[in-house]
């Protein structure tokens, strides 16, 4: 039985419409994500993305990167540690785990941790069998 190799850095850069457009879809209206004012009240640098937002894109890409190698995505566990904006690029690094199922996962955006988390990619040999 293989491994689903490590996927490729992302890099990608939420545009300014991201946080209005998720708060339509998700119903989550919440004014730091959608009224700059409101989020520099309370000391943020701007409106920030919906961590639901991030943490769906990177399942996404996780997901489909180990489906293109014979895989699944079984698991992601992340850890939002500093707000993130839109139109400032997110670049997300991987590399393996402790074993040779799990993956960490880094993201930053100024050249400083935003998330961290631990993805576990399987063949998908191993859960046909169960």
């Amino acid at each position: 039985m293989g491994e689903v190799p490590v996927p490729a850095p992302l890099v990608w850069e939420p545009t300014a419409g991201v946080p209005r457009d998720y708060a339509q879809v998700s119903g989550d209206r919440s004014a730091v994500h959608l009224d700059e004012a409101v989020a520099s009240r309370v000391g943020l640098p701007g409106v920030i993305l919906h961590g639901m937002y991030v943490y769906g894109y990177l399942a996404t890409y996780l997901g489909r990167h180990a489906v293109d190698h014979g895989g699944r995505l079984v698991s992601l566990e992340c850890r939002f540690q500093a707000p993130m904006l839109p139109g400032v690029p997110i670049e997300v690094r991987f590399e393996r785990g402790d074993d040779q199922e799990s993956v960490r996962v880094e993201a930053r955006q100024w050249d400083r941790s935003v998330l961290s988390g631990v993805a576990v990619l399987t063949p998908a040999e191993s859960h046909d069998a169960s």
